[in-house]
Parts: structure tokens; C-alpha cells; sequence
């Protein structure tokens, strides 16, 4: 399997802090480990009724489907007649406790798809149980200007992560920023957002 260097640069961190454990929990994730790619990261939690939404998305992310991410249902960047699959693909994640990356197509004002890889990984918050995913949204090519906002994603596979970070492809050192910028975006601000929602100290009333 290859992979963005986002996705290695996450994997790696969220496989880092599980320990012994098959998953971490989200009191573990550093965003200061992670500063140069927090604009491309998510957040994603289970809702009662058996949805999954946005706790929280980066800038990049917000900015390319040219709207505010957080609380929408995840299942909502795909087109109607995709969403019980990508919702069954969220819950087998975390009931299977296993990090997977989803590759989609995404669609914007052309009939161009451009090739996405989104990565899924489960975490645990209050319980034991997982209910939370740590993702990142990774365009493998350019988003042209003209072609933004996205308007929805078309999944074409799912694969899951290999459990040792040996078999990951180190071939080639992580960039010092994600190589698919397409806009400047300031970084800081998602960092102090992941702080304060991995801490539960934003969202009154959130679990």
C-alpha cells in the first residue's frame, strides 16, 4: 500500500500513542506532532441514532467544499444513494477497531474527478468503546481554483492499514508541508481547535 505523506505522517503518530493497546484514545493525539498538516485533519464522532459527523475539520478541508464542516454528517460529502455504504464503512471501522483508507473521486464544477485518499482511524473517548475517527483528507493531485467548491466524493475502495509500521513505504522523507496545498492557510488556529476538542473543553453539552 502507498500513502500520502499526511496519511504516513498521522498513522504513524496515531500508532505511536496507541502503546500495547489496538487503538488509542482521543486524549493521546498531539497536535503539535502533527502542526504541518492540521489544515488537512478531521475528527469525526458517533452520533446516537447511528450517524457519524464532523467534531471538527481543518481549514483546507472547509475551504475546498467552500463551507463550515463541523456537526455535518460525514456520509453528507457523498452523493445520497452512497451514504448507507459510507456509513456502514465508518461503523465497520470503529466496531472492527481497525484503520482503514477509503479511496474516493471528487467532483467539483467539471465533469474532472480528482483522486482523493482518506484516511480513517478509530479512537476511544470516554469508554472503551470506539467512537471517534482521526482522519485526514488527502487530494492526490491539484484541486484547480476554478473547479472549487467540492461538491461531493464518490468512494471506489477501502483498504485497510497495515498494523506495523514497517510496512509502510519510508522510501521518501515527509515533506516539510503536505504536498497538496492548494491554498495558504493558517495553521494555528485548527491546532488550538484539537486541543480544546480532545480536551472536551468546546461543544457544550457534547459527549
Amino acid at each position: 500500500m502507498t500513502m500520502q505523506a499526511t496519511t504516513k505522517a498521522i498513522y504513524r503518530h496515531w500508532s505511536a500513542v496507541r502503546g500495547n493497546r489496538d487503538i488509542p484514545n482521543r486524549r493521546d493525539i498531539a497536535p503539535a506532532a502533527l502542526q504541518h498538516f492540521l489544515p488537512d485533519l478531521f475528527i469525526l464522532e458517533q452520533q446516537p441514532g447511528g450517524g457519524v459527523s464532523f467534531r471538527l475539520a481543518g481549514t483546507r478541508l472547509c475551504m475546498l467544499f467552500g463551507r463550515e464542516l463541523r456537526t455535518t454528517g460525514f456520509e453528507r460529502l457523498f452523493p445520497a444513494d452512497q451514504r448507507p455504504r459510507t456509513l456502514r464503512i465508518c461503523q465497520n471501522i470503529m466496531n472492527q477497531r481497525t484503520p482503514a483508507i477509503l479511496h474516493a473521486d471528487a467532483y467539483g464544477r467539471s465533469v474532472q474527478a480528482t483522486p482523493v485518499e482518506i484516511a480513517l482511524l478509530p479512537m476511544t473517548s470516554h469508554t472503551s468503546r470506539a467512537d471517534r475517527i482521526f482522519g485526514a483528507f488527502c487530494p492526490l493531485a491539484t484541486v484547480q481554483p476554478l473547479d472549487l467548491p467540492l461538491r461531493h466524493l464518490l468512494p471506489k475502495l477501502v483498504e485497510a492499514v497495515p498494523k506495523a509500521l514497517e510496512d509502510l513505504d519510508d522510501a521518501a522523507p515527509l515533506p516539510a508541508t503536505p504536498a497538496t496545498s492548494v491554498v495558504a492557510v493558517r495553521r494555528h488556529d485548527l491546532g488550538q481547535a484539537v486541543r480544546r476538542v480532545l480536551h472536551l473543553k468546546v461543544f457544550d453539552g457534547g459527549r
